[in-house]
């Protein structure tokens, strides 16, 4: 997995990023876009964990299962704050781990989906950005 962020982001606005997810193998797998942003964390660009879980949902991917066909690649673009709990530095270099966690589901929520021939990655996925810089505070 993979996050494009703008090169140059205003602390103080609304930022689009880009979900690039690649499916490597032979096989659809299934993913709940909700579960993208699970674990987050801004790092400087020497790797030092500046903060955890800053960001939030500002517009719903959406809630439903999309499918990622087999040797694949699959982009969402998602709008965030990405600087609500933290005072970055301006002309900082950045970049943000991103991850995807699979969703417990419920009784019927399984059953459902072996119904629909859904198949969902079994194992958690991480990635990061590209670097980026505090332009605008």
């Amino acid at each position: 997995m993979e996050l494009v962020i703008q090169k140059c982001i205003d602390a103080s606005s609304r930022d689009t990023v880009t979900f690039i997810i690649e499916n490597p193998t032979d096989s659809d797998i299934w993913i709940k876009p909700d579960y993208l942003t699970f674990y987050f964390g801004v790092c400087a660009s020497n790797g030092e964990i500046i903060s955890r879980k800053t960001t939030r949902h500002l517009n719903r991917i959406g809630s439903n299962f999309f499918k990622i066909g087999k040797k694949s690649k699959k982009e969402l673009k998602w709008t965030t704050d990405f600087f609500d709990n933290y005072q970055f530095e301006l002309n900082k270099e950045y970049y943000v781990e991103c991850g995807y966690e699979p969703p417990h589901l419920t009784r019927k929520e399984k059953r459902e989906i072996k119904e629909s021939n859904i198949n969902l990655p079994e194992n958690q996925f991480s990635g990061k950005s590209n670097l980026f810089r505090i332009c605008k505070i």
